[in-house]
């Protein structure tokens, strides 16, 4: 029997192109006995059983019957205020439109405690998915399509409960009514088939790379209510709190100020096992400051319970004040289980000719005093980049592996020696004075790359073109990041300026690439996209503009491994790729590596009780959904603050 018929992943279209090739004599015969087959199959496509969840990789942990999740306090107490804040303003509250600005904790694409999703992710499994308003899903094998069956008593905040209609509503608002960006998230969705009274599937385009990502897609689907919308227009800004699902509503706005979230006691998914333990406050109340140091300010004035704290500087000079000093107030640092990526790094055009020479690339990146600046400007609150999945089993340690090296070996003359024999990390430099030792590794590969000093200029030996570049930023931060290394490079005979331009010029420059350095992130993920990946390493972007491949790597090496990550369908797979991918870019010189965060912080008054912060794939502090008001700690807090 043909091999394809013990796989279930094959299709009828696979068995005529099969047939099609025999000889015509033996075509009929045998095509009317795989017929028969396939009558044992049901559908098209064969599929999976239908599930309580999806995971990318293996099966989910949590059965369909869990109780909750380990990482939750399944008996944390409901009740009490948090009160958050936000800097800038906001003037829109319809997370469905690109105008405006949109207040936080509403936005379903980002985090929304107002509106439910198809399904929601767990925090201690890679990437993996369980039913909310989806109560099962059925997967094809070959990823052509996805079915979902919905819960029977989901409920929108009216009362009304949640069905098909609001379903295929949806489905054509995003498609053809909503912002360019919601579209374009269900762009890979061809069509929407209803297959039931409460049951329907999401059939994908042919073009659409057939991976797990497209399920993780159609997981985010957030559908909305159209008895509600057939009175309110999606497409533009309002005020007005719009009609949810989600464990929390909005009961109370202050135009660009203040917006008051209410738990919903009647929550229809407060007793699904994936629910319990979460969303314990009573209200949630946000406030918006235009300015950081005054909410800082009103932070320890107690004015503020939480603020997720992502300044170094700020985490290691602002919390030392009386109510920290009682033990009323706590600064903690946590771990976070999701991957960095390079968080940032000086991005090198190598569509320019200077950048063409690796010795060149490697020579400015020696030059860069990362422990120095680390120690002065972000009191030694970050790492090193030494990896494009920092935080994540794609990361390169030590040699490569056998299978890193059956990957890497087709492409050996085409790669830095040093790929095959030398472990990845940069030289460390001293935190206190000069990178003599580096600078003076930089001064010989750029005189070996014809570079050459002459009355304290660096010039080409032949031509005596000065050696000279720009870097174009659009961020404080990076003006201080970037202004001791240009300074540096003054001592290596290397003029550079520092340009800083308002952000709507950096996009446009980034679009065209009209820049010679710049800094940016290289966002890669625990599970990578397949298409950010190849937007940032593969050659077919570099020409293309409005892509993210800002260094212009066109690689063969790069390109093949970016496609073994798509295509892996298991973890281990997947991972090998990855670590040869992070050798060929770290040993390119691509990027000069800056730092990520040691850890995250979680700052507030000690009101809170929450689980332990940190689990190994936990890319959050848990808040608010996962912490609880600890009512005697709250009332020492608020004698506290009174006696202050």
């Amino acid at each position: 029997m043909p091999q394809f018929l013990t796989k279930t992943r094959d299709s009828a279209i696979g068995i005529y192109q099969y047939v099609r090739l025999m000889p015509e004599f033996t075509k009929l015969p045998i095509l009317y006995i795989l017929l028969g087959l396939i009558v044992f199959i049901p559908g098209s496509i064969p599929a999976s059983e239908p599930s309580h969840g999806f995971a990318y990789f293996g099966e989910p942990k949590y059965p369909k019957d869990m109780a909750y999740f380990d990482y939750v306090n399944p008996d944390a107490p409901k009740g009490g205020i948090a009160r958050v804040a936000g800097i800038g303003t906001f003037n829109n509250l319809n997370p469905f439109v690109d105008k405006g600005i949109l207040s936080g904790y509403i936005d379903p694409r980002i985090f929304s405690i107002t509106h439910e999703r198809l399904m929601m992710q767990s925090d201690d499994e890679l990437a993996t998915y369980y039913g909310r308003l989806a109560e099962t899903i059925e997967v094809a094998d070959d990823y052509s399509w996805v079915a979902y069956t919905l819960r029977k008593d989901a409920y929108w905040h009216d009362g009304v409960p949640v069905t098909m209609d609001d379903i295929l509503w949806t489905f054509d608002a995003y498609k053809n009514k909503a912002s360019i960006s919601w579209r374009s998230a269900f762009r890979d969705i061809e069509r929407l088939e209803q297959t039931g009274t409460w049951s329907f599937k999401f059939h994908f385009t042919e073009s659409a790379e057939k991976t797990g990502q497209l399920i993780i897609q159609t997981a985010s689907f957030t559908p909305l209510p159209k008895h509600y919308y057939e009175h309110h227009k999606i497409d533009v800004t309002t005020m007005e709190p719009p009609l949810s699902n989600g464990p929390y509503r909005i009961v109370e706005v202050d135009p660009g100020h203040k917006v008051v979230f209410e738990r919903v006691k009647d929550y229809w998914a407060k007793d699904l096992g994936n629910a319990r333990g979460m969303y314990n406050f009573d209200r949630i109340v946000l406030t918006y400051f235009f300015d950081q140091n005054i909410m800082l300010q009103a932070f320890r004035a107690g004015v503020i319970d939480y603020h997720r704290e992502q300044n170094e500087k700020n985490f290691h000079t602002e919390y030392d004040f009386v109510g920290s000093r009682k033990g009323l107030f706590k600064a903690e640092t946590y771990t976070m289980g999701g991957a960095y990526g390079m968080h940032y790094s000086v991005a090198l055009n190598t569509r320019k000719a200077l950048f063409k020479d690796i010795r060149v690339r490697e020579a400015l990146t020696l030059a860069y005093n990362f422990e120095w600046a680390n120690r002065v400007f972000w009191h030694n609150g970050l790492e090193r980049n030494n990896s494009f999945f920092i935080r994540s089993g794609l990361r390169a340690r030590g040699l490569p592996s056998n299978g890193e090296l059956a990957l890497l070996e087709p492409f050996r003359d085409q790669l830095p020696e040093r790929v095959f024999t030398e472990p990845v990390p940069l030289p460390e430099n001293e935190p206190f004075g000069r990178n003599r030792d580096t600078l003076l590794q930089a001064d010989a590969l750029l005189r070996e790359a014809g570079w050459v000093v002459k009355d304290f200029v660096r010039v080409n030996e032949k031509t005596g073109e000065p050696l000279t570049f720009d870097f174009v930023i659009s961020r404080s931060e990076f003006e201080l990041m970037l202004t001791p290394y240009v300074d540096n490079l003054k001592r290596l005979g290397i003029h550079t300026v520092l340009h800083k331009i308002e952000n709507n010029l950096m996009v446009n420059r980034l679009r065209s690439y009209d820049f010679d350095a710049t800094i940016r992130k290289f966002y890669t993920f625990n599970v990578p996209f397949p298409s950010r990946m190849r937007s940032q390493f593969s050659s077919q972007y570099v020409d293309p503009p409005n892509m993210t491949n800002y260094v212009g790597i066109k690689n063969p090496a790069v390109d093949f491994l970016v496609e073994k990550i798509a295509r892996a369908t298991t973890e281990e797979e997947m991972n090998t790729a990855g670590q040869a991918l992070d050798r060929v870019l770290l040993w390119n010189f691509y990027v000069i590596p800056d730092g990520h965060p040691v850890g995250r912080h979680a700052c507030y008054w000690d009101r809170f009780g929450h689980p332990p912060i940190g689990a190994e794939y936990m890319r959050w502090s848990g808040f608010p959904n996962l912490w609880w008001i600890d009512e005697q700690k709250n009332a020492r807090v608020d004698a506290g603050i009174a006696e202050m």
